[in-house]
């Protein structure tokens, strides 16, 4: 009786991956076919910010915003024109505010590319003292094709 439990727990792990891992990628590859139209090259010609914390205008906002244009890809296609922001309350030293951003935002996509995509590539990079809705809603009022991905509160302790 006791070769069987090996076996048991073989035919267990074996039905576990049947049953989670290829309906999974059925449904994935359906979606594939039949979902969204993918989007064609990228239109937006935004051009990108100084991070200097002397060029940042100076406005009554105490937030921080910055934000990378993101294409994404994966097995099955290949998304563009996605945007991850973070944002920060200003402090005394906007330079290293701005570094805490881009940093969450660095993490955000080591995260994205280890769980859901096989590529993730930098389109453009943005920072604006300013909020990030605000940011996001002038820049979608410039380009359509535009995506929000994510807003990141760098405000909170990790």
């Amino acid at each position: 009786m006791y070769p069987l439990k090996p076996l048991r727990k073989a035919f267990l792990l074996v039905g576990m991956v049947i049953f989670w891992v290829l309906p999974s990628n059925i449904l994935a590859a359906e979606n594939a076919k039949i979902g969204r139209p993918s989007l064609k090259k990228s239109s937006l010609n935004l051009a990108p910010r100084v991070d200097s914390g002397s060029d940042f205008p100076h406005n009554k906002s105490n937030k921080i915003c910055s934000c990378q244009i993101l294409v994404l890809q994966n097995n099955f296609r290949r998304q563009r024109n996605f945007a991850l922001f973070a944002e920060i309350t200003k402090r005394k030293n906007i330079n290293s505010d701005l570094s805490i951003t881009k940093k969450l935002i660095e993490k955000e996509k080591r995260y994205m590319k280890a769980m859901f995509y096989d590529k993730v590539e930098v389109i453009n990079t943005f920072s604006e003292v300013t909020d990030c809705r605000s940011l996001f809603k002038k820049l979608k009022s410039d380009h359509k094709q535009l995506y929000l991905y994510d807003i990141l509160d760098a405000d909170i302790r990790r």
